[in-house]
Formats: C-alpha cells, sequence, structure tokens
C-alpha cells in the first residue's frame, strides 16, 4: 500500500515523502490534491471573469462612442443623462438606475433622470433630504456605499420607490472633483452586486461623470462660439458700416455733401477709358459761380458757403440718377452726364444756370459753364487722356467766364 501512495506522491511531485508513515503520506497526497484542484478553480474563475470583462470592455467603448455621438446632438442635459442611463443598464446586471441631483440651494436631492424598471413617474418622490438618505450620506462622504440587504438597513429609506428593492449601490457624481449628485443602482435580490460587480458600477458612475463634465464643456463651448460668433458679426457689420462712412466721407466734399475733386476726376477717368474701349458717349459740364467773391465781401463767407450749398443742391437735384455731380473747386463744380449729346448737356448748362438764379434771391449771382463730350461718329474728337480733355473744357469755362452767365462748348470757346 505504502508502494502505491509513494507512487502517487511522484505524479503530484511531492518530495521525501519515503520517510513518511503510510497515515502521514495519506494526509500529504490528500492535501496536495485538494490545493491543486482549489488552483485550478482559482485559475477557471480568473479566465472567466477576464474574458467577461473583456466583452464588457468592448460593449463600453461602442458605449461610450453613442454617448459621445450623443452630446453633440443632445441640447438638455437630463435628457443626456437619461439617454447615458439607458445606454448603461443595457451592459450593468442592474434592474434601476435613478440619478440625484444636489440642489444649488436647498438641503436636498432632486430626481432627474430614472432608468430601468423603475421610472421617472413612478417614483414616489422626486426630493430626496441629504440628511436622512443613503444617496445623501454617499454626497456628504463623497464615497460610494453598498446595502447588500437593504431593507435591514436604517441607511435606506423605503419610501423611495415602490418597486421590491433589496440590494443598493449608490456612488456620487463628482464634476471637477466637487459631488454635484449621486447615482443609485438597485436590484429585487439580496447581494445581487459582487465585488466584480460594483467595481463596474463604480467605474460606470467615473464614466458618467466625466460624460456629463464633457458636454458641460461642449455646450459652454459651443455657447461661447455663438456668444464670440455673435459679437464678431456685430463688430463686423460695425466695422462695414464704418467703412463705408469713411469710405462715403473720403469722397465727398464737407460742405456741399456732393463729391468731391479727387473722386470726381478718378470716375472722369474710367467714364473716359470705357467710351473709348466699348464707344460710349458722355459729356463733360464745368460750372463757375460769377458772383462768389462779391458775395463773401458784401455778407462775409458763411453766406458765400450757402451760395456754394444752393448751387451743389441744384445740381443734385437736376442731375439723372447715372449721372454725377462734384464739387471741384472753391466755386467750381462739375457734372458728368452719362450717354448725353453736346446738345443736351449744353440745355442741362443752361438749366442750371436759370435754376441758379431762381434759388437765390439774395443777391444777384450767376454762373459760367465750359461743356465737352466724348461721342462716336462725326463729332468725334481726339484726347491723350482724360486731363487733355478736362482741361480742354477747363479752358471753354474760362472763356464763358470772361463774358459771365453763358456757356461755352468745346467747337466755340475759342
Amino acid at each position: 500500500m505504502k508502494d502505491f501512495l509513494i507512487s502517487i506522491a511522484k505524479v503530484l511531485n511531492l518530495k521525501d515523502t519515503e520517510a513518511l508513515s503510510e497515515e502521514n503520506l495519506k494526509e500529504v497526497i490528500l492535501k496536495a490534491i485538494k490545493d491543486k484542484n482549489l488552483l485550478e478553480k482559482s485559475m477557471f474563475e480568473l479566465s472567466e471573469d477576464f474574458a467577461r470583462n473583456t466583452e464588457l470592455s468592448i460593449k463600453t467603448i461602442s458605449t461610450l462612442n453613442k454617448i459621445i455621438d450623443k452630446i453633440n446632438e443632445e441640447k438638455d442635459i437630463y435628457k443626456f443623462i437619461s439617454y447615458c442611463l439607458e445606454e448603461f443598464i443595457k451592459l450593468i446586471p442592474v434592474e434601476n438606475i435613478s440619478f440625484w441631483e444636489k440642489h444649488l440651494k436647498g438641503n436636498y436631492l432632486i430626481l432627474r433622470a430614472a432608468s430601468g424598471k423603475i421610472k421617472f413617474n413612478e417614483l414616489k418622490t422626486k426630493k430626496m433630504s441629504i440628511k436622512e438618505s443613503l444617496a445623501g450620506l454617499v454626497l456628504n462622504e463623497g464615497e460610494h456605499i453598498y446595502l447588500p440587504d437593504a431593507p435591514t438597513d436604517k441607511r435606506f429609506n423605503p419610501n423611495i420607490s415602490s418597486l421590491p428593492i433589496r440590494s443598493v449601490l449608490s456612488a456620487p457624481i463628482k464634476i471637477k472633483e466637487e459631488v454635484v449628485g449621486v447615482i443609485n443602482f438597485s436590484h429585487p435580490q439580496p447581494n445581487a452586486f459582487d465585488e466584480f460587480c460594483i467595481f463596474n458600477l463604480v467605474s460606470f458612475v467615473n464614466l458618467l461623470s466625466a460624460a456629463i463634465t464633457l458636454f458641460k464643456f461642449y455646450k459652454q463651448t459651443m455657447s461661447l462660439n455663438k456668444r464670440l460668433q455673435k459679437e464678431i458679426r456685430k463688430k463686423t457689420q460695425e466695422l462695414q458700416k464704418l467703412n463705408q462712412l469713411l469710405y462715403k466721407e473720403s469722397i465727398t466734399d464737407p460742405l456741399t455733401k456732393i463729391h468731391n475733386r479727387r473722386y470726381f476726376l478718378q470716375r472722369l477717368q474710367e467714364e473716359f477709358s470705357r467710351s473709348l474701349r466699348y464707344g460710349n458717349s458722355f459729356c463733360l459740364v464745368l460750372f463757375d459761380l460769377d458772383n462768389l467773391k462779391e458775395i463773401n465781401d458784401k455778407f462775409g463767407h458763411l453766406e458765400g458757403d450757402r451760395l456754394i450749398k444752393t448751387f451743389a443742391k441744384i445740381l443734385k437735384k437736376n442731375k439723372r440718377k447715372e449721372d454725377l455731380a462734384g464739387r471741384v473747386g472753391g466755386d467750381e463744380f462739375g457734372c458728368i452726364l452719362i450717354a448725353t449729346t453736346p446738345e443736351g448737356a449744353k440745355s442741362f448748362a443752361e438749366r442750371i444756370k436759370e435754376k441758379l438764379k431762381e434759388k437765390y434771391k439774395k443777391y444777384p449771382a450767376s454762373a459760367s459753364a465750359g461743356v465737352g463730350c466724348i461721342c462716336p461718329g462725326i463729332k468725334f474728337r481726339y484726347f491723350r487722356d482724360f486731363k487733355e480733355f478736362y482741361h480742354e473744357v477747363d479752358k471753354a469755362l474760362l472763356n464763358a467766364k470772361k463774358i459771365k452767365d453763358t456757356v461755352r462748348t468745346i467747337e466755340t470757346a475759342k
């Protein structure tokens, strides 16, 4: 018999067994067999836990991707939390989850979301005292608490739900190290959560805390971006209006509010080039106030300014929309008449002269004018550039001014 026991000992890799008595050898062999079975059992359980944990990790990653997508879609934080609870309950062995948020001013918790068999509207109370509840204790201590048989524990409040609850795990929701709420997990069976399950449940609460933090940060960022975009649009509009105002001021004569000399000559150059390229006709009329110096000497410069502004108003009112009027000197004005004949331009100059006499009555006032046109056909006259054209019309104006209250065209200027 002892030889048989020694052969078994060798199979079990037991050493120094030859000196043992038969009874002692039996005890050593039985103990070795028991230890081997326990080790094999532990390794099996560990492999099962690992397999279960791996599967859970894969599902968790998928759930997290859904939650991240929901952050972009959802606007209400409590609907977002409800969505998270609905997704979490698919992964974990609990029947009920509820989220309780700390009231900002009062000393109590408010129910904000619930999932599982326990629905939001089925809970008996939507408000829970911090001092008299398990969730309140977790809120104050900042650590999770597990009750394996809740009805037998004084910390458990049975009036929260009408459903049978035996196992309860309560864990804190932390945002930047501050406890802002509590998640309650419950099950109708006692001792429903083992250590592995509790570890996973607490991990899910930490994930939810991170998701809520990310949600708030994302919404704050979006809100800030919207405010910034709104402010940028506002400032952009203000700058555009300011630029328009500055541009308008840069091309406007401050006294008469019609175009200034710089802009007038720029437009004259453009029309001259356009006429040469496309054969369009246009006319230039230059005016000079005959009596401005006399009025300034007799009534002062304020009255002279009034005469200048009166003439500018007459030009602005009597020109067409496509025409351009400008002040090109102290008492000199110009008007670019688009698609006009020399006869039409001269008639326009005569009409402006008569309008001045009608509008200004304080002292006899008149205006002289020079007219020149760029027209296709037999009346076309070549000029090297717009400056030469302007100079020729200005010479016609000087000849008209010698007579006063008259109009001269380029052809009759000499």
